[in-house]
């Protein structure tokens, strides 16, 4: 899941970085990478930290997936929030 969710932020940086080069604004894009970087602190801490409490080992892991997948989000509506805009 983790694997799955960094290659889609990766695909979306990529495409964001073009557009953004294209529209002329701000490297938003740079939040995708930070949002892989948490993932793979997520993923790094459940395989550390298994044998420890689970219950702490999976909040924390999940804390970090959720501030990873916050930072995709808040890039992609930098990005792609007009598309949401024209279709309405």
């Amino acid at each position: 899941m983790v694997m799955s969710f960094s290659a889609v932020l990766y695909i979306m940086a990529k495409l964001s970085k073009r557009l953004g080069e294209a529209m002329q604004i701000k490297p938003y894009f740079y939040l995708y990478y930070v949002g892989i970087l948490f993932f793979l602190f997520a993923l790094g801490y459940t395989l550390v930290f298994r044998t420890s409490d689970p219950d702490l080992t999976h909040m924390v892991s999940n804390l970090l997936l959720a501030i990873g997948m916050t930072l995709g989000l808040v890039a992609t509506v930098k990005y792609w929030g007009w598309l949401i805009k024209e279709l309405l």
